[in-house]
């Protein structure tokens, strides 16, 4: 069998790496796309050879080809195609972060089980081989106990107020949900639930939400976290680094997967490079989920915990 996809949503994610990555997956085949602009429309499915096209989400939702759908639209819009699609009976892989608030999360995940389809989040940095290293070392114990993990991150570009990535009502914050959610998700997979967290924000003068968000965490197993988030920003490094009582690690960008680290035995660097798609593992994982009747790897569950972590950001935030 062959997961038959519909895309909702053929922007700058779509057309740089979603696309392709259903039609690198030998149990997907990508079947139809919808764009409200029609020529933008026209211009991707030629591009990527899709003969099923749509202006209007719930039309390709309604679409009886389809067995699967990819959102990848705004923020604010996953919850309404994720509750159509699950009355459709299709499943759902959802762009990160699952939904504006975890209110949200959790009617998506109830549609979803109740029409009895999987529901699965973007968040594809889970399968980064430099990650699986990373938690290697934790659980091995190389590094001894885990004192503290930080990440620094950010997007280049210089929003205009009126992108939905800086209406809150639309993205639902600033650089925290865009770029920050990713990160820490992968807190959350490396060192498990946060007991609290505080943060920091700077507003812009530019739009409505944050151009820099710092959060400060500390994890119920006792260990520290550290995130800073920024819009806007020249050269951002996408930095990772954990530090244990005996050694610690540096990953000084996540997307090549170059590690340091660094123990009593010396230093060490290994390379640990992702999929040539960052995309593909994530897609391969959810068409095989279908196909074995499993929950995929990263659930709505898992997703909805780095919307109620960031919600408890936003709660405790100074500004």
């Amino acid at each position: 069998m062959t997961i038959r996809w519909g895309l909702i949503g053929a922007g700058d994610i779509a057309n740089k790496r979603v696309a392709a990555a259903i039609q690198m997956d030998p149990n997907s085949k990508l079947v139809a796309v919808c764009r409200r602009s029609e020529p933008q429309l026209q211009q991707f499915a030629d591009h990527f050879a899709v003969s099923h096209r749509f202006t209007d989400a719930d039309d390709l939702i309604a679409s009886p080809d389809l067995d699967a759908v990819y959102v990848a639209t705004p923020v604010d819009c996953h919850l309404p195609q994720t509750l159509a699609a699950a009355r459709a009976g299709k499943h759902v892989l959802v762009e990160k972060p699952m939904a504006v608030d975890p209110v949200q999360c959790d009617q998506m995940i109830t549609a979803c089980d109740r029409a009895g389809v999987y529901l699965g989040v973007a968040y594809y940095r889970r399968f980064y081989p430099v990650v699986a290293r990373i938690q290697q070392l934790v659980r091995s114990g190389q590094l001894g106990r885990i004192l503290s993990i930080a990440c620094v991150t950010g997007n280049p570009n210089s929003f205009p107020a009126d992108d939905w990535r800086v209406i809150r009502a639309r993205g639902g914050g600033g650089p925290l949900m865009d770029v920050g959610s990713h990160r820490l998700d992968l807190f959350l997979q490396l060192l498990g639930e946060v007991h609290s967290v505080k943060a920091m924000l700077v507003d812009s003068p530019d739009y409505e939400a944050e151009q820099v968000a710092t959060l400060v965490m500390q994890f119920t197993a006792g260990a520290h976290g550290v995130l800073q988030s920024y819009f806007g920003t020249v050269d951002t490094p996408d930095r990772l680094e954990m530090i244990g009582t005996d050694g610690r690690i540096t990953v000084e960008d996540l997307n090549q997967g170059d590690l340091g680290l660094y123990t009593a035995a010396g230093q060490k660097q290994e390379s640990h490079p992702p999929a040539s798609n960052l995309h593909a593992p994530l897609i391969e994982d959810f068409s095989a989920a279908i196909l074995q009747h499993r929950t995929p790897t990263i659930s709505g569950r898992i997703g909805k915990q780095t919307n109620d972590l960031i919600q408890m950001a936003y709660e405790n935030a100074i500004s």
